[in-house]
């Protein structure tokens, strides 16, 4: 069943999983390895709670930039994938505003949908 169909016939409350600084950003630690394995672990924690849909955002890759690197579109994309693959709905944020990056990612990963930061509107923001 797609997410379109789904939400024809059901409410949905969508779980966030805000992902760990990501490589390429200053407060990067981890591997991308674990932090596929927190990305995953956090999803199917909501799985388990009654969630059908998660979203993925890079909340901790601060400061935020107008544009995101290869290595942060193409690792949300296997995270999604990988969260996908447990039988989940699942779209993605990329901030700051990386409208254009985040609709490739959920496009090549299969994703359900995005989330668009300032589409059609102007703001001023702390980003």
């Amino acid at each position: 069943m797609t997410y379109r169909e789904y939400l024809k016939h059901n409410k949905d409350l969508i779980a966030m999983v805000h992902l760990p600084a990501l490589p390429g950003t200053p407060r990067n630690t981890l591997t991308p390895e674990r932090i596929i394995e927190t990305a995953l672990s956090e999803a199917l924690f909501y799985q388990h709670a009654g969630f059908q849909t998660v979203m993925i955002e890079n909340m901790h890759d601060v400061p935020y930039a107008r544009s995101a690197g290869a290595e942060i579109t193409a690792l949300m994309g296997i995270i999604g994938k990988k969260i996908k693959e447990q039988g989940l709905f699942c779209g993605i944020q990329i901030l700051a505003g990386c409208n254009i990056e985040a609709l490739g990612t959920a496009l090549a990963a299969g994703l359900d949908f995005i989330r668009v930061e300032g589409f059609v509107f102007g703001h001023i923001a702390d980003e």
